[in-house]
């Protein structure tokens, strides 16, 4: 088995290698092809060679090549992972910073900067995805790209390519905390957990086959690296009846989220400005030959069990397991009173071939609105890319909760035209 990882410069791969090396013992992986760009060709050299003195510590019997070479890279792969950053960190830290100018929050994967991400990365998907057709073999394309909804949507709805997943670390974590609040293993626990990546929700859990529902409101404080810790009202749980991703908080606690990301970009700088010191700080710690293991200060980049997530999925693809998953793919009738073209995120039990869609019944009202909205707002963004139609563009950015009011909608969009313009497609 081929599997090729493209942005493995990322100093997320180690963790990814250290999941290929668990799950080499299960299923036989030959060849990984690290691809990567020149602009990340010290920090992709760096991440590399420590990656291969983690094989060959561990005594794994893989091939790791590194290349620029993206055709070289997809020949004959059965496994593309896609953990690419269009634009790189400094598009993630405009992306933070530029709809703060405009009084909105500011977010590489929701709101306007998940858009201005989403644009970055689309041109680059398509290209890749085209080059996956014509020379892997028939490979499953795994995406961790962020806005990962948005672009998984574009690669199985309008590029057609249905051997495509979308993941997230969010679900993992939920069914990790389910499993260490009623004492048992990940397997004993279902979640009745859907909606769009980032935008999603727990409505119910199952433990053992028992519905303990009642039991979770007060037991859940999920927080996450890559978004301020602040936590909502002590019984906004209760009335809810849901338990939120974290990233909802952007939704829920706008006002909070604001003033925090406001704090941020005036003192320790944005999320990415913090993660640039963190990288730096783990490629010096790379660098040294005498390291075979990941140091905990990995911890601190955020991204909590991405390569267990990763790395079992392709395992239980390759085993045919039939194994419950939390991934992005159409709904296929999964959430009753939601289109079965929507890609969601939900649990589905993963088979080499049709990826069953589990029936989840139809969604909670207090979430059906906002799943249409920001659905809406992808495929107007994916729509006014394809035409190069900026019209589109702006409509997206009115409907979304997170967007700016008409006065200034056209500032804000210029901005982001002119510090996007190596990456954006030219619009009419």
């Amino acid at each position: 088995m081929k599997i090729c990882i493209v942005g493995a410069g990322s100093t997320y791969t180690p963790e990814l290698i250290q999941g290929f090396i668990t799950i080499s013992k299960q299923v036989r992986i030959d060849k990984i092809i690290a691809l990567d760009i020149p602009a990340s060709e010290e920090k992709f050299h760096i991440v590399a060679d420590f990656a291969q003195r983690m094989l060959h510590q561990a005594g794994a019997s893989i091939n790791l090549k590194t290349t620029m070479d993206a055709e070289q890279a997809f020949a004959g792969a059965d496994f593309i992972i896609f953990q690419f950053r269009a634009g790189l960190m400094e598009g993630r830290i405009r992306d933070e910073k530029i709809p703060l100018e405009f009084g909105l929050i500011g977010q590489e994967t929701t709101g306007i900067g998940g858009m201005a991400c989403a644009l970055r990365g689309l041109p680059m998907i398509e290209s890749y995805v085209d080059l996956a057709r014509r020379v892997s073999n028939n490979a499953w394309i795994i995406n961790f790209t962020n806005p990962s909804g948005l672009l998984t949507e574009f690669m199985v709805n309008d590029l057609d390519y249905t051997k495509c997943i979308g993941l997230c670390n969010v679900p993992i974590e939920f069914v990790l905390e389910a499993a260490k609040h009623f004492n048992c293993e990940r397997d004993e626990v279902f979640l009745k957990y859907y909606g769009l990546n980032h935008l999603s929700w727990v409505e119910k859990i199952v433990i053992r086959g028992k519905d303990r529902t009642e039991e979770m409101w007060d037991r859940f404080k999920l927080n996450m690296k890559n978004i301020p810790a602040t936590d909502y009202e002590p019984d906004f749980l209760q009335k809810l009846r849901l338990l939120p991703n974290p990233y909802l908080r952007y939704f829920y606690m706008t006002d909070k989220m604001l003033e925090s990301e406001y704090a941020d970009r005036d003192g320790k700088g944005t999320r990415g400005q913090v993660i640039l010191c963190i990288e730096d700080k783990l490629l010096q710690l790379y660098k040294n030959k005498q390291r075979h293991k990941i140091p905990e200060e990995l911890n601190q980049r955020g991204g909590y069990m991405y390569s267990t997530v990763a790395t079992e999925l392709i395992r239980d693809l390759v085993l045919d397991s039939g194994k419950v998953h939390i991934i992005n793919k159409r709904n296929e009738g999964a959430v009753s009173d939601l289109p079965d073209d929507y890609v969601l995120e939900m649990p589905v039990a993963i088979q080499q071939d049709v990826q069953k869609s589990l029936p989840l019944g139809p969604s909670h009202k207090a979430t059906t609105g906002l799943i249409h909205t920001i659905k809406n707002f992808e495929r107007l963004t994916i729509e006014g890319y394809q035409k190069r139609d900026e019209n589109l563009i702006k409509q997206a950015m009115l409907i979304h909760p997170l967007g700016p009011t008409e006065s200034r909608l056209e500032p804000l969009w210029s901005r982001l035209k002119e510090e996007n313009r190596d990456y954006f497609v030219e619009f009419a």
